[in-house]
């Protein structure tokens, strides 16, 4: 399969390409994804189906053959559902936010440079069978590389929230090539084992799966929230992902149980 190779400013306008690109009327969306993709799907004035996913991360209905349906990889673990996915339905589109490394499927893939390569502020490569006869601007945001504290993200969150649809800025994608992405590999899957033996975890990945944190997913939400308050004391920051689910959907335990830990 042969994909066009696009580099915009985020992962969320990188959707937003898809659906101009497929003229997308209705898409099938995970309720269990980051509220900024949601808002996204909305500027195309796109409809939404939201479906549920369970604890293993595993859609919980089936599709229509021919929709469009969006997939996220969570972590960047879930490489046997891409692929299930792929073969199932001719019409998928893969969130790989959490997985820059991972192979592109379906009718397009896009992925985030600044998620996983947290020095870098914009910047998603979007790999689509379908192109548009659409020219963009540059984004013109400068800065200089380095770990970035909380206000200097939510300044830089609030800039992407507003962004339109542009091509990668020139710094970010100077810098990225700077980025030893072999070393990055290696890092990522020494410390995805590190802390599988350390927290006796039993998530499997593939060979070349290169995750973005390990997913711990703990009994019961005590035994995560003591854990998170445990990493923290190491200078640690825990994610949970996305409180903003009703408590009768089954995607909460992913929030009240799930504790992912930065590689």
């Amino acid at each position: 399969m042969s994909y066009n190779l696009i580099k915009l400013n985020t992962a969320r306008n990188a959707l937003r390409y898809v659906i101009n690109a497929f003229n997308i009327k209705e898409i099938y969306l995970p309720y269990y994804i980051c509220p900024a993709i949601r808002t996204a799907v909305n500027k195309e004035n796109c409809k939404i189906i939201f479906y549920h996913i369970d604890k293993d991360f595993n859609p919980m209905r089936d599709f229509p053959i021919d929709a469009f349906v969006l997939y996220t990889n969570y972590f960047g673990v879930c490489f046997d559902i891409v692929e299930k996915l792929s073969l199932k339905y001719k019409n998928l589109i893969v969130d790989n936010a959490h997985s820059f490394f991972s192979a592109p499927k379906g009718i397009a893939s896009f992925n985030s440079l600044r998620k996983f390569f947290p020095i870098l502020r914009d910047g998603s490569f979007l790999y689509t069978e379908r192109t548009i006869n659409e020219s963009f601007e540059i984004d013109d945001f400068e800065y200089t590389p380095h770990l970035p504290d909380y206000k200097e993200l939510c300044l830089n969150e609030k800039r992407l929230d507003e962004a339109e649809i542009k091509y990668i800025s020139p710094v970010t994608e100077k810098f990225f090539n700077s980025i030893d992405l072999e070393k990055e590999k290696r890092m990522r899957i020494e410390k995805f084992y590190y802390w599988q033996k350390r927290l006796n975890g039993n998530v499997n990945i593939k060979k070349d799966e290169v995750p973005f944190s390990y997913p711990c997913f703990a009994k019961t939400s005590k035994m995560a929230d003591n854990l998170v308050k445990q990493l923290e004391k190491e200078n640690i920051s825990i994610y949970r992902y996305w409180n903003n689910l009703p408590d009768s959907f089954p995607e909460k335990i992913l929030y009240t149980n799930l504790a992912a830990v930065p590689l």
